[in-house]
This record gives C-alpha cells, structure tokens and sequence, in this order.
C-alpha cells in the first residue's frame, strides 16, 4: 500500500494539525495494525507517530518507509509524548466522531493546545479505492465466493445455523482470508424475516436459508448476501419474493455509474419493488462503502444526494421481510468505474442451490 503518498494527501487537505485517533484511520494511512496509536499530521507533510512500549519495534518497521513521520514511544503515559508531539501548535483539530469528551478536555489540558472537531478528513482519503485496494477487497471477495461454493458439503456438517456460520468462517479461512468483526448472518425459515438475525441453535432443514457473510484480505473486508432453498420445489410465495428481490438488484447495480446519486441508485431499486407490490417489507437501505470498515461512506440509501465516485467500492443488497413467513437479501459489492459497475462477488444467485 502506497502509505506515505496518502500522509502526504491528507497534510495537503488540511488548514490546521489533525491529531488522528481512529485506529482504522491509522491503519490506512501507515499500515499498523495494534491497539494504541495516534498520528499527529501537520498541514506541512511532517507527522509524528506515537505509540506505547508493546508496539515500538512493530511501529519503527512500519516507519520506515514513511520518511515524513517520527517515532516517539511512550513507556510510562503518553501525554508528555503527545505534548512535544504538538509542538506549540495553538489550534489542533481532532477526529470529533472518535474522541469522548473527557478525551477532549484532557488533551488541551495537557497539550495547551485548543481542540477544535473535524469530520472525515481520513475518510476522503479512503472513500476511493486504489489498484492494491481493489485488489484486496477482490480477494476477500473471492474467499467468500469460495465458502459459498463449499455449501452444500458444510450443510452436510453442520446442524444448527450457528454451526454452519462457523463452517463458512472456517471455509474464508482455508481461501486464505481472515474472519471480519462480526458473525455471519444464517437464517433458516422464518428466521430470514429479521434482516439482522442473530444465528442459534435452529436446525438450517431443507428449505428457506439466507446467508449473509464476509472476511476480511489486508483488512479490507468482503460482504455478501445469498438466499437459497436448499432441497425440493421452493415455496411459491417465497420465489416470487425471491424473483422481485433479484431484479430490484440488477436494477440497482445498473443504474450505479459515475456522477449517479446514491439515492438514484436506491430509488431504482424500490421503483422495482414498489411495482412488484413489496416495497413496505424493505426495511433498510440499498447498501453502503465497504473498505477497511465494512460500513463506510458512501451510503446508498433514500434522499442522499451525494454522487458515485470512480473508486467507489458499495453494495447493492434489497431484501424484502415477510414476519413470521421468511425472507429473501441479495447482496453483492460493486466498484463504481468508469466503463461501468464492477460486481467483484461472483457467488451463483439461483434460488434453487445447485
């Protein structure tokens, strides 16, 4: 990852010193992956890196190859480092979606420094997706594309939803990712009714499942949504959701384009449904950027104005819910080009599994 052009980008989008406190931030923008950092950027292009004892040496790697930022590890309390690491600054600002209050005060109690609140000055940065970027998001893809091709050999292993969302981490992990932060969605049968269902002991059975999935490949993480009917005739009324659902979705990934609205594309999406008589059974919005946070801008959903970029990286996943009876999600991740969308999860979306 090309770690100190982006320092030296987001010095360049700075009116004052940013102290940067989001760990996935710092990871961005210098590749350190441990518990306790700050970066301290100045409008200049000079920063200052400060961590405690446990992460010196993994730290001192990581800098290496960022000429512009210096080290300072603390091993009994970081404010006197934070201090000379201000260096007299008189305004500094910090990361206001991150920090608590306390955190807030202390730091210009202790810096002399007046804190003043920013809001995404990182995340413009990390909203557009570069080549290695890409790639990574591909490869967790890929990995997820690689469990769902295993389903039905982990369905034979696996009794109950919770055993098989264990199963599909396993099987991410064997394609050479990592699991992400958050258990996978599997809900069998009525289950599928609650959008963000928490998997048990149920049987998964032989009819209605839905699976909502993702791993992570250099951080970068991968989300990806199937609904199948596993053995026999699917339900009728269950297919004729699952048919709406699958055509708001190719409705929605065309209609994603440079320059297009992200409310545009979650209308395209409702248009469908709205037509097919099941709009007020989706729940949520389309979709949203996936990077380093498997929630991130931009968000596809109703009334955003905000307009597609070329290196947008989101997802496109309707779904309607039908309490008590099931429910059907697709979803795929779709980078934004200039030839068109990009659908980078290539898992079958058959309701039938094969």
């Amino acid at each position: 990852m090309r770690y100190a052009d982006r320092v030296d980008a987001l010095a360049g989008r700075l009116e004052r010193p940013l102290l940067v406190t989001k760990l996935v931030n710092i990871r961005y923008l210098t590749g350190f992956t441990g518990s306790s950092a700050f970066l301290f950027v100045d409008p200049g292009g000079d920063a200052v890196f400060l961590t405690d004892g446990r992460y010196g040496e993994m730290a001192e790697g990581l800098l290496a190859g960022l000429p512009s930022v210096s080290l300072r590890v603390s091993t009994t309390g970081m404010w006197d480092e934070m201090k000379t690491a201000v260096g007299g600054a008189a305004e500094v600002s910090l990361e206001a979606h991150d920090v608590a209050w306390d955190f807030v005060t202390t730091f210009a109690d202790k810096t002399g420094a007046n804190p003043l609140p920013s809001k995404g000055l990182v995340e413009a940065g990390r909203r557009t997706k570069d080549a290695e970027e890409v790639d990574a998001l591909a490869a967790a893809a890929a990995a997820g594309d690689a469990a769902f091709g295993a389903l039905r050999d982990l369905l034979a292993g696996a009794g109950s939803e919770a055993e098989l969302g264990w199963a599909l981490v396993d099987a991410m992990r064997r394609a050479g990712a990592e699991a992400a932060g958050w258990e996978p969605i599997v809900a069998a049968g009525p289950g599928a009714s609650i959008p963000h269902y928490r998997a048990g002991g149920r049987p998964v059975g032989d009819g209605l499942l839905l699976l909502d999935y993702g791993c992570t490949v250099e951080g970068y993480h991968s989300d990806m949504t199937r609904t199948v009917w596993i053995d026999g005739h699917p339900d009728e009324r269950m297919a004729d959701v699952y048919d709406a659902v699958a055509a708001s979705q190719r409705a929605g990934i065309e209609a994603i384009a440079p320059g297009v609205a992200c409310g545009a594309v979650d209308e395209a999406v409702r248009a469908v449904l709205r037509d097919r008589g099941y709009e007020e059974h989706f729940l949520h919005s389309t979709g949203h950027g996936v990077g380093l946070e498997i929630h991130e801008e931009p968000w596809v959903r109703r009334g955003n104005d905000d307009s597609l970029r070329v290196g947008d990286a989101v997802t496109v996943e309707p779904g309607v819910y039908l309490p008590g009876v099931g429910g059907v999600r697709i979803e795929d991740m779709v980078l934004v080009t200039d030839e068109g969308p990009v659908v980078l999860t290539h898992s079958p979306r058959e309701f039938a599994l094969p």
